[in-house]
């Protein structure tokens, strides 16, 4: 027969005054609001986290994070800001969470209707389960945004909207379809895929009748995430910076080893401290850059004509654009013990997409080219060479440096793209 376990009185009364002790967790400096019933027939509940010094200096208006989801991302988003503002990578600022009100809301039903553009008849065939975005953009302009903007010290210039999954399909959404209303976005893990991946289309169409577009855009992804997440994501990156819009600002990023979920912490670390960077603290650390590969191709191969042009393909990684030289070398081949090298190399270099950036013959003297080739250590063309050099600042993106030999000269050849500092 089993022994009975025997607990020591003493542990007994322990466990007990702790069970009696026991307090929900609350988190300083947050507050919530039940707003009425809204236009779109549903009831709102804002978490708000208020900045560290809101009491202690009356006269500061704060920028405004917006996010919904708030029911499931409040405690990440409010942690998250507080590290960010410590390290002085973001501003003192107010964190909005928007959730629903009632007796255990259905959360899933009811960010499905608020946060997808039109009906996706794979999701819902009847058309009653979402589609209703438009109204939820209009209350959050209307009643959600005045509200906060009423009730709370904001500077009303400076707002940014963030959100994963239908979340970050919102949040691209509105992008497009109220480029003033926020001046940040953050969309992590986007469900671009929502109507056969519809908002590509939409931003082709924005790009027909529009060279501007004054947001800053961040899009980040899971490496597990699926390809229905992935693929659209980064097309719709692309398409962004091969549009070359004058004061647009994109990123992108893709997150090792998370998932759909867990990317969320990562994602939105990296996304607040790229849109809230033109007035962080600290910009030298406000993560408006990510360390990328040194770039450094060379490539020789032979210069035919037609389709046999000799062809390199590059990237720029990144936030913010970089500075690079890129060379077509021929004559400058011939120290180096190179037979039959193309005469006469013209360098032009293309997006992905085809678009030409630049284009050199003979390259000159210039102190730029010079200080460039300095900068990178590789060895100088003989002055009045026909071997050609550019120096460039390329946006995030794919390019290719294409060499043909001038008047349909052919030969051998060689590209380099170097990053310069």
């Amino acid at each position: 027969m089993k022994t009975p376990l025997r607990v020591c009185g003493w542990l007994i009364a322990l466990l007990t005054a702790i069970t009696a002790d026991a307090v929900p967790v609350s988190m300083p400096g947050t507050v919530v609001h039940e707003l009425p019933r809204s236009s779109n027939g549903r009831t709102y509940l804002l978490s708000v986290a208020l900045p560290s010094n809101y009491d202690t200096n009356p006269t500061a208006q704060y920028p405004v994070l917006y996010f919904p989801d708030g029911y499931w991302d409040f405690p990440l988003m409010a942690c998250t800001s507080g590290n960010l503002r410590v390290d002085g990578a973001l501003p003192e600022l107010l964190v909005v969470g928007i959730g629903y009100a009632g007796d255990s809301p259905n959360y899933s039903d009811l960010r499905a209707l608020d946060l997808t553009p039109g009906v996706d008849s794979w999701y819902d065939w009847t058309g009653t389960r979402c589609g209703k975005a438009d109204d939820f953009i209009r209350v959050l302009e209307n009643e959600i945004i005045p509200f906060i903007e009423s009730h709370y010290r904001v500077n009303p210039s400076f707002r940014v909207l963030a959100g994963n999954s239908f979340g970050g399909l919102f949040t691209t959404y509105v992008a497009f379809q109220r480029p003033d209303l926020f001046q940040g976005y953050i969309a992590s893990s986007p469900s671009l895929w929502w109507r056969s991946n519809f908002l590509l289309d939409r931003e082709t169409v924005y790009a027909r009748n529009h060279t501007s577009f004054p947001v800053r855009l961040f899009f980040a992804y899971a490496s597990g995430d699926s390809y229905s997440i992935i693929s659209p994501t980064q097309a719709l990156y692309r398409q962004l910076c091969d549009h070359s819009y004058t004061d647009l600002a994109v990123a992108m990023r893709g997150n090792d080893g998370e998932r759909h979920s867990s990317t969320k912490a990562e994602a939105f670390t990296r996304g607040l401290r790229f849109a809230f960077a033109p007035i962080a603290p600290s910009p030298s650390v406000a993560g408006t850059s990510m360390p990328s590969a040194l770039i450094n191709i060379s490539t020789r191969g032979f210069v035919g004509t037609g389709h046999d042009a000799l062809i390199a393909g590059f990237t720029i990684d990144g936030f913010e654009p970089k500075r690079v030289l890129v060379r077509a070398l021929g004559p400058a081949l011939r120290p180096f013990g190179v037979p039959n090298v193309v005469s006469d190399p013209r360098l032009a270099v293309h997006k992905i997409a085809g678009d030409l950036v630049a284009e050199n013959d003979n390259w000159e003297e210039t102190l730029e080219l010079l200080t460039a080739i300095n900068q990178v250590g590789t060895f100088p063309c003989a002055s009045g060479s026909t071997d050609a050099a550019v120096v460039l600042t390329l946006p995030p993106g794919v390019y290719t440096a294409v060499v043909t030999g001038t008047n349909g000269a052919t030969g051998n050849a060689e590209v380099e793209v170097y990053e310069l500092p």
